[in-house]
């Protein structure tokens, strides 16, 4: 099972979330994290330039509340084998989309 360590950044993320899904966040957060993210779901997860990033769901588990840690992305590094795992940032779906909006306006 992967270690995992929070940056600065993402623990100052979490805290802006509600606790009932900052505590399921926390808890699952190795679940998640793994090195090459499989294909079977491109639009949650995915990896760039050595960062990962995956949507904060265990697929066997997809979940159909409202709330909770499925509308949020963890974005995270390989230290290396011994170490683990960093979380970088904690994103929710709504800044993601956003930013993605934000991207495309200035693309126009």
């Amino acid at each position: 099972m992967p270690r995992v360590s929070w940056s600065v950044q993402a623990s100052s993320d979490l805290e802006n979330i509600d606790p009932g899904t900052r505590d399921q966040i926390r808890s699952s957060a190795e679940e998640f994290l793994h090195d090459v993210p499989p294909l079977t779901r491109p639009a949650d997860e995915g990896a760039t330039g050595g960062i990962m990033w995956h949507r904060c769901i265990a697929h066997e588990h997809d979940s159909e509340h409202a709330e909770g840690p499925q509308n949020y992305f963890i974005f995270y590094r390989r230290r290396n084998p011994a170490l683990g795992f960093e979380v970088l940032a904690i994103r929710s779906i709504q800044q993601i989309a956003d930013r993605w909006e934000q991207m495309r306006r200035r693309d126009i």
